[in-house]
């Protein structure tokens, strides 16, 4: 079992092994004109500007930011939940609903789940112009997805017995579901459904950076004309945004036996759909001749020659493998060489600045003092996501039992391979299954850093839709969807043989 263990831990290092070519392209692309910009980015993080009127104009873009986050989150719970629902076993076992329909559902769900909110923002920009309904549209579609195939996960746990005793008292067929989902629909919105939230906030961040609006926009603006104070009073607003949200997360506690809770989650569900069908229905027919730009799509004509389009599909996957192996390898191996208590909060403190700041962001940043190529872009990504990563790791640590480490270290043994195996050893397993759910991620998100770092099917989609050629973009769109279902099955049979 130990050999077992020591398997496990030996995969969460070898990743890091990508850092070499990486490294070495990052060396040669290096040029030294910028690092005085880069010295003064990071010398503006302890003299943020603040003013009346920088301090006006933070609160609007927060507003807008908690706006746009706050109701594509409500949305993409309450649709998320009805499509988890409707895409779980136990609906189509008590309806005696033929399994076909449950398959179409799944695939439409798994198609709309592999597009990334910010090239479903683009599309939708490129079609209806710069509006503030595109960032909930956009963090819309694929949130419904993701949180419908959560709902359905929990929903199959659920023992199908339960309604066939509940069946024997002729109960409505309705009434039994609601009565047998509702719990895990709950008790999933309070684990997993309010962490959303913070990432719909993200995710409207970096769709500000395009133009949506919101705080993102401040921030790039900023960026753009180098005031690098002012974009850290954005970043460090965004910072107590965050940290307030999950300090109010972690009180939230839901008690699924009041009657008066159930009665208003049902009445803010009901108000929700309605709400949302008629904005909807209101953004359609009010933009309804942007819809000749869509039948365009049919007229255009691709110019992609085949080898080049092939290179950026096999550019993209590259550079997800490369991030993901920084965001497996990094934290374990910088964690376990700096163990010691001053060490951990300066990881910390830096984990959080690469979770705060916008990828985009960090991008931009480093291309001060090195040229755009595929090692920058999948640093930016790969950074990015072991600040997500360390953070798991963290709390998974300072929960864990360390009676192995204590006796190991009072062995004589020394602390960093205490560390190594009387610690993350037992963590090792379930650490790189959170990984293989992370590294789905990873590949969507593929699409921002190659806009910005002009690498991959990113800046192909940002190519072709800057010059109308629908045909492309729809060739682009497969080809990227292709690519995230594929490495999301892959990631499933890694997750499944690790739990």
């Amino acid at each position: 079992m130990n050999k077992l263990k020591l398997n496990y831990t030996s995969l969460s290092f070898l990743p890091i092994l990508v850092c070499i070519p990486l490294g070495y392209q990052l060396i040669n692309n290096i040029h030294f004109g910028g690092f005085k910009l880069f010295q003064e980015f990071l010398i503006s993080a302890f003299n943020p500007k603040i003013d009346n009127e920088i301090i006006i104009t933070v609160i609007n873009r927060l507003n807008e930011t908690i706006i746009i986050g706050f109701f594509s989150w409500l949305v993409s719970i309450i649709f998320g939940a009805i499509f988890g629902i409707i895409s779980s076993n136990i609906f189509y076992k008590i309806f005696n609903i033929p399994n076909f329909f449950y398959r179409i559902i799944r695939f439409f769900l798994t198609i709309i789940r592999s597009i990334h909110e910010v090239v479903w923002g683009i599309l939708l920009m490129q079609i209806y112009g710069i509006n503030f309904s595109i960032g909930i549209i956009a963090i819309c579609i694929p949130y419904i997805a993701v949180n419908s195939k959560v709902f359905a996960e929990q929903l199959e746990t659920i023992d199908y017995k339960s309604f066939e005793s509940i069946n024997q008292i002729n109960a409505p067929k309705l009434s039994s579901l609601l009565t047998i989902v509702w719990n895990p629909i709950i008790n999933t919105f309070e684990n997993f459904g309010l962490y959303r939230l913070e990432c719909a906030i993200r995710s409207t961040v970096i769709l500000g950076l395009f133009g949506i609006g919101g705080i993102g926009t401040s921030i790039f603006l900023s960026f753009q004309t180098l005031n690098f104070r002012e974009l850290w009073t954005y970043l460090w607003s965004l910072a107590i945004l965050i940290i307030i949200s999950g300090l109010i997360f972690k009180k939230i506690k839901f008690n699924t036996t009041n009657k008066n809770l159930s009665i208003f989650f049902i009445a803010v569900f009901f108000i929700t759909i309605l709400f949302s069908f008629s904005c909807f229905l209101y953004f359609i027919f009010k933009n309804i001749e942007n819809f000749n730009s869509v039948s365009s799509l049919f007229k255009s004509s691709s110019d992609l020659v085949l080898f080049d389009f092939l290179k950026l599909i096999l550019e993209t996957i590259i550079l997800s493998l490369l991030s993901t192996g920084i965001a497996i390898s990094l934290p374990p191996l910088v964690i376990g060489i700096f163990n010691n208590n001053s060490s951990k909060i300066f990881i910390k403190i830096f984990a959080f600045l690469l979770r705060l700041i916008p990828t985009p962001v960090i991008l931009l940043t480093l291309l001060t003092f090195n040229n755009p190529s595929l090692s920058l872009a999948a640093l930016t990504l790969g950074l990015h996501n072991a600040g997500i990563t360390s953070k798991l790791l963290f709390t998974n640590l300072d929960s864990q039992d360390k009676r192995n480490y204590i006796a190991m270290k009072s062995l004589g043994i020394s602390k960093k391979t205490s560390w190594l195996l009387g610690l993350f050893s037992q963590q090792a397993k379930s650490y790189l299954a959170y990984c293989a759910y992370r590294s789905d991620i990873i590949i969507r998100e593929t699409a921002i850093v190659g806009v910005i770092g002009s690498v991959g099917l990113g800046w192909q989609l940002q190519e072709s839709l800057s010059s109308f050629a629908w045909q492309e973009v729809t060739i682009v769109l497969i080809a990227y969807s292709s690519i995230a279902i594929i490495g999301e099955l892959i990631n499933g049979k890694i997750k499944n043989s690790l739990t």
